[in-house]
Parts: C-alpha cells; structure tokens; sequence
C-alpha cells in the first residue's frame, strides 16, 4: 500500500482560511470548511478605484499573509458602510457628492411653461433661473435667443402698420408662406386665376391689342445676350441679386419717367377685407412698385398734387414711397435660397388688389358712383425667377364682388427675352398714356376738395358738410380759444 503523507501547511490552509478583520490586518478566523468565503463589502472611497486592495478570485490564490495596507486605507476603516451621521468619513462623502452634482453639465437646463401676462402671443418655455456655477459664465441657452427674436420680430411688426391700418394692433398675422394662406386670399376676396379664364371679354380684348402684342421696335442681340448672362449669373445667388434683371432688355422698368419704389410696407386702407371673415391679410410689401411721379420730379399742378397729397387721400393714392397710383408690381424670389413663384404670387396679390382698390376709389371720389369700366381700374404684377417671369393683370369683378389675378403670360428668361420685353414696354406705354390722362382727369375734378375731406377726425368726417354751418363753427372755436387765452 502506498504510503499516505501530510503537509501540515495544506491542511491549515483547509482548515483556516484566510479573512479580513474589521480594522483589515487582524488575526484569522476560523470558517466553516465547506461554506464558500464571503469577502466584506466594498467600502466608499473618495479616492480613485486604483486605491482599492485588489483581492483574488480563488481561495488557491490567496496569499499566506495579509498584504500590506495601502496609504488611502490607512485612513479608513474597514466594514464601517454606513457612517455615522457626524462622522468625517460621512461629511468627506456628502462634500464630494455635492462637488459633483453642482460640476454635472450633461443634462439641460429645466423649463418653464411662462404665459404672457397680456394677450400678446403664444405661450412659451424659458428656463428656470438656479444659483450655481453656471449662472454668471455669459452663456445664454438656445430658447432664450429665439424668444428675443419672436419679441422683436413681433414689435418690428407692430410699428410697421399705419394708423388706418386693417391689420393694425393684430400679433397674430398670416404669412404669405403658409400653406393655408390661399384660403385667407379667397376669404378676403381676392381669387387667383390660374388660366386667365375669369378675364371678362373687353379686358381680354383690350389685353390682345395693347399688352400682348408684338412690338415693332425688335431688340439687339447684344441686349438680348445681356440679359441671357444676367440670368444665368444669379441663378445661385440670394434674392438681392435677382434684382439684376431689372436693369436689363428683359424687364426694362428703370426710366426717368416712372416713380420707382419698394421693400416698404404698404398702407393697408385699400386692402380687401372681408366682414364675415376675422383673419386679415398680410400687409404689401412688394419688391418693387412702379407708379407715377412724386416730389420734385412731379410734372403734375400745383391742385393735382394737392389731392393726392391730402390727408384724407394720401394713404390711398400713395400707399408706400416712391411714386402715387402704382400700377405695376414685382416680387423676386431667388430658387437658390428657397423661394418660390407660389409664395412670390400670395404677395402679389394683396398688393394688386391694393392698387386697384385706389383706382376705384378715385372714380368714385370724382363721380359719385361705382359703375366704372373693368379697364379703368386694372393693375399688373410680375413674379421673377431666374428661371421664369409670370405675368398677371388684377382686376375687380362687380358681379362676383371679387379681386382676380389672372395669369397674362409666361416666359422663360433665357429664351424669351423679348416676349418679357413686349409685355413691360406695352405696360408702361399704356400707363403712362390713357391710364395717367385718365387719373388726372379725375384727381382735378376733386379740386377745390369735397366737403366731407375736411381736415378734422371727427366721427362725421366722410358724411357731407354745410360751408357755411362750417364757417359758424370755426368762428366759435375761435372765440372759445381767445377766450380761453384771456382767462
């Protein structure tokens, strides 16, 4: 038989393994033999986890003598996992948690639901105001900016409507570039014609003998191809640059004989408005508007200046500066930056109805009745592209109680250059012809002014007045004043 020997350190090993004591350098307790050893939960440290004692996985691997303790254990004790309250180990602990929460910067900044105090607007979130490292530093979160540019944005607006204004004192304005803005066109009652069907025989007929036709005066394909490269240049560029085809053989509106204006807000006296429907129009603001001239460069009288210069005038025949009576508007819109000929045709729209609106109201200023001519009163606009120039002529319908925009025509820029030519010249041609001979006819006709124009803002101001009730008047304010200077 094989003889049986003993290793003494073996069999202490089974019989005795290794275990903490409380303070991590004590003497050896005695364990059960087969019950696995449990080591003592980790304790908190503040330190990094290289300071922790690393402990083997195995019992095989355990070391005959308890290791060293290092620095960082020295000062702590061992099994001590709940503290007491007023302990240093605890007041380290609860410094060092506060430390990091106050230096966390992962997660955002609380928000607040902050309702205006007024009906001024929408409600909106802002951030809650703490005390901490991060208040003071001059860094402003992202929703604070853009509420200070909704606020300005809102008061810019605000100051930007004229005193008789339709939209006037109203925050909650629609924009040309909603996609709902059409049915805001329709309940105010202009309609876009997207065919030119709604173009009433006699306009049409007045359209194909003086607006449409070919002119004998051909271009030189020097101009031409001016305008072709000009198109093509700013095919990438902003809206601004689009305004470069002004100045070409394609839309030649710069003349000294035209009263030029634009990227002004417009009155909006003479805007369409609906009674029925509570959501406005947006207020014209048009690129450019052509019209006739004003100021110095007037070569209208002394009396036919005086009418259209008139308070109780001015906001209608000059609704913006540059020029009264406009006739012809142009929206530009640039494909590179996002706009669109659909958004250019919304902003040409209220600003059409506008200029026709001040021509019906000057016939019936002058005659004493609505029952104008459909051509009298008509307006054009263009919508520019580098691509593309559309064409329409506004008009009122009495039957319909309505304000079309009728397409005219189309063009491509780099192949129609003289058909966008055509369009502009006859334009003009007829502006400056019967259309202005008209308008001063009737502008004269309102001079010495009408009784119910006199300068006052009484509530009668438009109902007709007795001259010589309204010398009676004047005479007594202007005893009440003198007497009012002698007291």
């Amino acid at each position: 038989m094989f003889a049986q020997f003993e290793f003494p350190e073996l069999q202490r090993l089974r019989k005795r393994p290794f275990s903490h004591s409380s303070d991590g350098c004590g003497p050896e307790t005695p364990r059960p033999p087969k019950r696995q050893q449990q080591l003592p939960p980790s304790p908190s440290t503040l330190g990094h986890s290289l300071d922790r004692v690393s402990r083997p996985s195995h019992p095989q691997d355990l070391p005959l003598t308890p290791p060293e303790p290092s620095r960082f254990s020295e000062k702590r004790e061992f099994g001590d996992d709940n503290p007491a309250p007023n302990s240093p180990n605890k007041r380290r602990i609860e410094e060092w948690l506060s430390s990091t929460r106050s230096r966390r910067k992962s997660c955002p900044p609380r928000l607040e639901l902050k309702v205006p105090d007024s009906d001024k607007g929408q409600p909106t979130l802002a951030r809650k105001e703490t005390s901490g490292p991060d208040r003071g530093n001059g860094l402003r979160p992202l929703i604070e900016l853009l509420q200070d540019m909704s606020q300005s944005q809102q008061q810019s607006q605000t100051q930007s409507f004229g005193a008789g204004s339709v939209a006037s004192g109203r925050n909650a304005r629609s924009v040309t570039s909603h996609p709902d803005y059409r049915s805001v066109l329709r309940n105010n009652c202009i309609h876009i014609d997207h065919t030119g069907k709604k173009i009433p025989p006699e306009l049409r007929e007045f359209l194909d003998s003086s607006i449409i036709k070919q002119r004998s005066e051909p271009l030189t394909p020097e101009a031409i191809a001016e305008a072709v490269q000009t198109a093509i240049e700013i095919a990438d560029s902003p809206e601004s640059n689009i305004y470069d085809l002004n100045g070409t053989a394609m839309l030649p509106i710069k003349r000294s004989d035209v009263g030029r204006g634009g990227n002004t807000p417009w009155y909006t006296d003479t805007l369409p408005k609906s009674d029925a429907y509570d959501t406005p129009l947006a207020q014209p603001k048009p690129d450019v508007h052509c019209g006739y001239l004003t100021g110095q460069r007037s070569t209208w009288t002394v009396e036919e200046n005086a009418v259209i210069d008139h308070q109780q005038a001015k906001k209608i025949t000059q609704p913006a500066r540059g020029n009264c009576f406009p006739f012809f508007v142009f929206e530009m819109k640039s494909e590179a930056m996002g706009g669109t000929l659909w958004h250019a045709e919304n902003q040409a729209a209220g600003s059409g109805a506008c200029c026709v609106n001040a021509k019906r109201w000057l016939y019936r200023e002058a005659y004493g009745t609505n029952d104008q001519l459909v051509v009298e009163s008509i307006a054009f606009s263009a919508c520019v592209t580098h691509r593309e120039v559309v064409f329409h002529v506004h008009h009122y319908s009495a039957a319909d109680n309505l304000y079309y925009m009728s397409l005219l025509e189309a063009f491509q820029t780099v192949r129609q250059v003289e058909e966008c030519n055509n369009i502009v010249s006859n334009i003009f041609k007829h502006a400056l012809g019967s259309r202005q001979d008209k308008t001063r006819e009737q502008v004269k006709l309102l001079y010495p002014f009408p009784a119910h124009w006199k300068k006052t803002r009484s509530a009668s101001v438009m109902e007709p007045q007795n001259p010589a009730a309204d010398e009676g008047d004047a005479a007594k304010d202007d005893a009440s004043n003198k007497s009012q200077r002698t007291e």
